[in-house]
């Protein structure tokens, strides 16, 4: 349907010039700019520099507006012709039409891989928070919210060993392009970074790049779009990899019908390989846009095995486990969301806390006593004995505070 759009747009510009020959001498800025877009979203680059060449001679000196809007369009017209001559050779799997409200929620992950959800994760209360980004171990969440600037920025937080939040951390403005940055994934090696963002560096609305994180500094390298296919004129969002099973999902709107996202389903490739773009065996700009996903497909492969293996993930979130907390009625607390009164949470608190010096001071009674083994000295004897004291006097705290807990939940 892409295809046969493409080029019946571009026989109605050129019949349009052929039946009225004065038109295209007629033509005001505006055509040509709307000519030059139709040319672009239909993958017809180099109809689209034309035309884009005929609106730079229609544009005023003197209007800003109008020069804006042609730098903007030339340059995403000159990074997709750069990208429409290295596509990369992806074998997509399935293509599922999803609403575009919470349309991450199509996409099946291990759990290895994290979470994808909406913003009822989040730890605090944030305003305009669609999306929330959970890792495996339920410590580290990443999402987008808007900044002072009003364009939305990629903010993590982690979990502290008291079970409360980090405040959030925001990334820096150039991760975004100057413009909004959103929907964020990050791989379990904890340094790879996808986000979608429409700021520089995008061929058209939001585009799916990817960033990689300085382990010790914890800053980020100049992100990269990631070309196509995966990214088009349109809008396009959220890759999340599943390296257990080898595959990915990206949603797009370049196939949009009513208020739905196209999600699409496929295989990681370990090393990019790319399309020729001279072989006369396919149409480039057909694979870059995908107008047919099974044209991408091998035809001696057998998928259904490995379709069935993503089916069957099961999206139940495991329960997190942050202490084993024995409560009446057989009961076993694991986080502080598990109970049910603030008084309790805050005896909690105070017991886990007490718990970690208790444990901090146990471990350096038991370094100094092997070190008082192999060189006993009054002075080390003196220290075991303040700090066996300090332990003793510590264990009868955490044993008041755990009735403390008791009696503020109502057990």
């Amino acid at each position: 349907m892409r295809k046969n759009y493409r080029w019946f747009a571009i026989i109605a510009l050129w019949l349009s010039c052929s039946l009225n020959p004065y038109r295209a001498f007629s033509q005001t800025f505006d055509e040509y700019i709307e000519a030059a877009r139709t040319a672009y979203e239909s993958y017809d680059f180099t109809e689209a520099a034309r035309q884009m060449a005929n609106a730079k001679k229609k544009m005023g000196s003197g209007d800003e507006i109008e020069r804006a809007m042609v730098n903007s369009l030339q340059r995403q017209i000159d990074l997709s012709k750069s990208f429409i001559n290295r596509v990369e050779r992806l074998e997509i799997l399935d293509s599922i039409s999803v609403p575009k409200d919470m349309f991450f929620k199509a996409y099946r992950l291990p759990a290895s891989e994290g979470w994808l959800e909406g913003p009822e994760a989040l730890p605090y209360r944030i305003d305009e928070v669609e999306y929330v980004f959970t890792n495996e171990e339920g410590d580290f969440k990443m999402w987008s919210q808007p900044d002072t600037t009003r364009f939305y920025n990629i903010a993590e937080s982690i979990r502290l060993t008291d079970g409360t939040w980090s405040k959030p951390a925001m990334a820096p403005l150039s991760l975004g392009g100057g413009k909004n940055a959103e929907f964020p994934f990050m791989m379990s090696d904890g340094v790879t970074l996808y986000f979608a963002s429409d700021g520089e560096g995008s061929i058209g609305g939001y585009d799916i790049f990817v960033a990689t994180r300085d382990a010790q500094t914890g800053e980020y390298l100049q992100p990269q779009n990631i070309g196509m296919p995966y990214n088009s004129p349109y809008d396009d969002y959220l890759l999340a990899i599943d390296e257990l099973n080898g595959v990915g999902w990206w949603a797009t709107d370049r196939n949009l019908l009513d208020d739905n996202l196209t999600v699409y389903l496929f295989k990681v490739n370990e090393t990019r390989t790319n399309y020729d773009p001279d072989e006369e065996e396919y149409d480039i700009a057909d694979l870059a846009l995908i107008t047919d996903f099974k044209a991408t497909q091998d035809p001696d492969e057998d998928y259904s095995e490995l379709l069935e293996t993503i089916k069957n993930i099961s999206n139940v979130k495991r329960k997190r486990i942050d202490f084993t907390f024995p409560m009446s009625g057989g009961r076993v607390y694991t986080t502080l969301d598990d109970f049910q009164t603030s008084g309790g949470k805050g005896a909690m608190k105070r017991y886990l806390e007490a718990e970690k010096s208790l444990n901090g001071n146990a471990d350096q009674l038991s370094s100094l006593r092997r070190q008082y083994h192999d060189n006993p000295s009054p002075s080390l004897k003196d220290r075991i004995r303040a700090i066996e004291a300090q332990v003793e006097k510590e264990r009868e705290n955490l044993k008041v505070l755990k009735n403390d807990v008791y009696r503020e939940e109502g057990n």
